[in-house]
C-alpha cells in the first residue's frame, strides 16, 4: 500500500512538472540554442573542406590550453548565484566571480609571457607562438559570458541567454569561413574563436549593463564578497579541483593524441567530440540551467526531489536511445557522406565516443543535483578515483594495439564515470527524500 501511495505521488509531481514552467523555460533556452546549432551544422561541411584534420588538431591543441584556465577562471563561485537565498547576496556573489574572472585573466597573460613558448617548444608546436597572446582574452569573455549566464538563469532570463548563443555561434562560423576561404588556417580557426566568443559575452553583458547594473551597484559592497567567499568556500576547494579534473576528459586526449599519433588523429578527434558536444549544447544546456534553477528551488522549499530527477534523466535517455544505435551501426558512412572521404575514419571513433556521449547527457541533471545537495567534496572523490584511468589509458592502449582501440578504451573508461555519478546523486536524492519523512538517511 506504502509503495503504491509513493508511485502516486512520484507521478503527480512529474505531472506537475510536465505541466509547469520547467518545460516552457527548456524551449525557451532550446530554440535559441537550435538556432546557434543549425549555424554550425550548415558551417560544419564547409569548413570540413576549408581546413586539413591536422590543422583541427592543432586548434584543438589551443582549446585544450584555453580550457584548463577557463574551468578555474572564476573559482567555480557562480554556481553559488542560483542557490543563494537574497537578491543582495546573489549580487555579491556575482560582483565576486567576477572579480576572480579579471584577476585570473591577468595571470593567465603572465603565463603565456613566462611559459607560453617554452611550453610549445616542449610540445613541438611553435605554430601557435603568435596566437598564446589572444588566450587571456579568450578566458576572460569566455569565462565571463558563463558567469552572466548563471546570473540571467537565476532569474529566469532564458532569452538572454538564447540571444548570447545565437551570437557566439554565428560570430565563430562566419569568422571562422571567412578565415579558410583566404586560407588563414589553423590561426583562422582560432581567431574565429575568439571573434565569435567576445561577441556572445558582449550582448550578455550589455543587456546586464542595461538592466541590473543600478541595483548591482546598490547591492555589492567588498566587506560582503569577503564574507561570501569565505561562506562559500567549498566551491573553489572542492568544485574548482573537480572541475579541472573533468576537464581533462577534454583536454588530456587532444594533448595525448598527439604526441601518441599526429595532429592528423587529434584533429580526427576532435571534430567527432565537438558533434556530440552540440546535441548537449542544443539541448542539454538549456535543460542543465531550467533544472539547476527549478532543483535549487524545491530544494530550499523542502521538497522531494525524486520525481524531477527521474523524468528529467529518464527522459534525456529516451532522446539519445535511437541516435546511439543509428551512429553504432553507420557511424563511418555518415561521416564520410557529410563531410568527405577523409573524414571516414571519425567515423569509427564516433562508434566508441557516441556510448560515452550518451551517458554524459544522460547524466547532465546528476551532475546539477552536486551543488544542491551538496555533494561536491563525494564527486572529487570520484573524479580522483578515475583520474588515473583516465591518464593511463590512451597510453597503455597506444603501446599494445592501435589508435581506435584506445579511443575506445578511453570512452569506456567516461561512460564508467557518468554511470557512478548518477548513482551516487540518485542515492543522495533518496536520502534527501526519507530526510523529509523524517526517517534516518542511509550511511555515506
Amino acid at each position: 500500500m506504502t509503495a503504491r501511495v509513493d508511485a502516486n505521488r512520484l507521478s503527480q509531481a512529474a505531472l506537475r512538472v510536465l505541466r509547469g514552467p520547467f518545460l516552457k523555460n527548456i524551449a525557451v533556452l532550446a530554440s535559441g540554442t537550435a538556432m546557434a546549432q543549425v549555424l554550425t551544422v550548415l558551417a560544419y561541411p564547409i569548413l570540413m573542406r576549408l581546413f586539413t584534420p591536422d590543422q583541427f588538431g592543432l586548434f584543438a591543441l589551443f582549446g585544450a590550453l584555453n580550457m584548463t584556465f577557463v574551468v578555474v577562471a572564476s573559482g567555480r563561485y557562480e554556481l553559488a548565484i542560483v542557490m543563494a537565498k537574497s537578491e543582495t547576496e546573489a549580487a555579491n556573489i556575482l560582483a565576486l566571480s567576477l572579480g576572480i574572472v579579471v584577476a585570473v585573466s591577468a595571470a593567465s597573460g603572465l603565463a603565456v609571457w613566462a611559459f607560453g613558448d617554452p611550453l610549445l617548444d616542449l610540445l613541438g608546436y611553435q605554430e601557435l607562438s603568435g596566437l598564446l597572446w589572444f588566450l587571456p582574452l579568450l578566458i576572460l569573455t569566455n569565462t565571463a559570458a558563463a558567469v552572466l549566464a548563471v546570473w540571467a538563469t537565476r532569474h529566469k532570463q532564458y532569452k538572454r541567454i538564447s540571444m548570447s548563443t545565437i551570437s557566439r555561434s554565428f560570430g565563430v562560423a562566419a569568422a571562422q569561413m571567412a578565415a579558410g576561404l583566404v586560407g588563414m588556417g589553423v590561426d583562422g580557426l582560432v581567431l574565429g574563436l575568439i571573434f565569435g566568443t567576445a561577441m556572445g559575452a558582449l550582448i550578455i553583458a550589455w543587456q546586464i549593463i542595461r538592466h541590473d547594473l543600478p541595483s548591482l551597484r546598490r547591492m555589492v559592497t567588498r566587506q560582503r564578497m569577503r564574507q561570501l567567499a569565505v561562506k562559500h568556500r567549498d566551491f573553489p576547494l572542492y568544485s574548482m579541483p573537480q572541475a579541472l579534473l573533468s576537464s581533462t576528459t577534454i583536454t588530456v586526449p587532444s594533448i595525448l593524441l598527439t604526441a601518441l599519433f599526429s595532429p592528423y588523429v587529434a584533429g580526427l578527434y576532435w571534430f567527432t567530440y565537438r558533434l556530440f558536444e552540440m546535441p548537449i549544447t542544443l539541448l542539454g544546456d538549456a535543460v542543465r540551467r531550467v533544472f539547476y534553477q527549478r532543483a535549487a528551488e524545491m530544494f530550499h522549499k523542502g521538497e522531494d526531489l525524486s520525481a524531477l530527477f527521474l523524468r528529467t534523466t529518464g527522459g534525456l535517455a529516451a532522446m539519445v536511445a535511437l541516435p546511439v544505435l543509428v551512429m553504432i551501426a553507420i557511424g563511418p558512412w555518415l561521416y564520410a557522406f557529410a563531410f568527405g572521404e577523409a573524414w571516414r575514419e571519425a567515423g569509427y571513433f564516433a562508434q566508441w565516443i557516441v556510448v560515452w556521449w550518451a551517458m554524459r547527457f544522460i547524466s547532465l541533471p546528476a551532475l546539477m543535483l552536486v551543488p544542491v545537495l551538496n555533494l561536491q567534496r563525494r564527486f572529487l572523490i570520484l573524479e580522483v578515483l578515475t583520474l588515473i584511468p583516465r591518464f593511463l589509458v590512451l597510453p597503455v592502449a597506444a603501446w599494445i594495439a592501435d589508435v581506435e582501440v584506445a579511443i575506445a578504451a578511453y570512452s569506456i573508461v567516461g561512460f564508467l564515470f557518468h554511470f557512478f555519478l548518477v548513482v551516487l546523486v540518485w542515492r543522495a536524492v533518496q536520502d534527501h527524500r526519507a530526510t523529509l519523512a523524517g526517517a534516518t538517511p542511509t550511511p555515506a
